[in-house]
């Protein structure tokens, strides 16, 4: 396995499962307990003889005790489609640290699909890289982790949403949709895009992946900020009240895109890298209800 989980993680991490909010389960059989009723072996409840119904399926030690007929009704079991699209645009890369972290995350929900028998994708946005088409089971835990290791940054001045856009042609109906990207870029792409998928039936969790100082910035003095994407160049004086201005301006374009996920029911967890990726990983996210065992 690459060095993007370590042996103690995954050891750890063999435990858990990601889990959706609301019922986005895929047509294939699986080993997760749907709550629907269906034909596997975990046992629901009995309910009342009904004319029509499969004789083979009456309890008859149920009868002999009440002299009345009872059907054993059983869980479904199915598998969790999961697609994840890891932004690869530059703003990615303006140092190692994030780009790592975002892969680490990308790497951990494929260890988490896979781990627990459930059906993954993995679409890397703007990059040169093919997207790992629909896999499935342990045996691939190791191939798909060094593929989101070897995913390159895109070369070209790619947007995010406009990228994402697309790809729309891949989205699948009924699945779990993670978006790890830092989101910074112009929302109402985003947002169109997320009212797709959204009528796509899909459950969506946007995975913000940001570094300290694009939170809270600490440079001073006159600067020449380079966009990374675009290459446009601003001079520009650091000061107090410049810096306060931006924390406002971030804080504002987080909460919009908060806002709008919370509307529609769709969540978005902020992952500073200042936070370790076992705290992201077992704090945040499992206390927000997307990780358990």
């Amino acid at each position: 396995m690459s060095a993007l989980l370590s042996p103690v993680l995954t050891k750890r991490l063999a435990n858990f499962k990601l889990t959706s909010k609301r019922i986005v389960r895929g047509g294939h059989k699986g080993e997760r307990r749907s709550q629907r009723l269906g034909s596997s072996l975990e046992f629901s409840d009995y309910r009342l003889y009904s004319p029509g119904d499969d004789l083979r399926q009456i309890d008859w030690n149920t009868f002999a005790r009440t002299r009345k007929f009872y059907i054993k009704r059983f869980l479904d079991e199915q598998e969790l489609s999961v697609s994840i699209y890891l932004d690869c645009t530059k703003s990615m890369a303006i140092v190692n640290e994030k780009w790592l972290r975002a892969k680490q995350l990308a790497a951990t929900c494929s260890f988490l699909t896979l781990a627990n028998s459930d059906r993954l994708r993995v679409i890397p946005i703007a990059s040169a890289a093919k997207s790992y088409p629909d896999t499935k089971g342990k045996a691939m835990i190791n191939d798909v982790i060094d593929f989101v290791d070897q995913v390159s940054i895109a070369s070209g001045d790619e947007r995010f949403g406009q990228q994402l856009i697309k790809k729309s042609n891949t989205w699948k109906k009924r699945s779990l949709t993670i978006l790890i990207s830092d989101f910074l870029d112009d929302p109402d792409d985003l947002f169109l895009v997320l009212k797709q998928m959204q009528a796509r039936r899909q459950q969506v969790l946007l995975l913000q992946v940001v570094l300290p100082q694009e939170m809270n910035p600490d440079y001073v003095g006159d600067l020449q900020l380079i966009d990374i994407e675009t290459t446009k160049q601003r001079e520009i004086s650091m000061s107090r009240k410049v810096i306060d201005q931006y924390k406002q301006l971030f804080d504002n374009h987080t909460n919009e895109i908060k806002s709008f996920c919370q509307r529609r029911g769709m969540e978005l967890v902020v992952c500073p890298t200042s936070h370790s990726l076992e705290e992201t990983i077992f704090s945040t996210l499992m206390h927000k209800g997307w990780l358990r065992r």
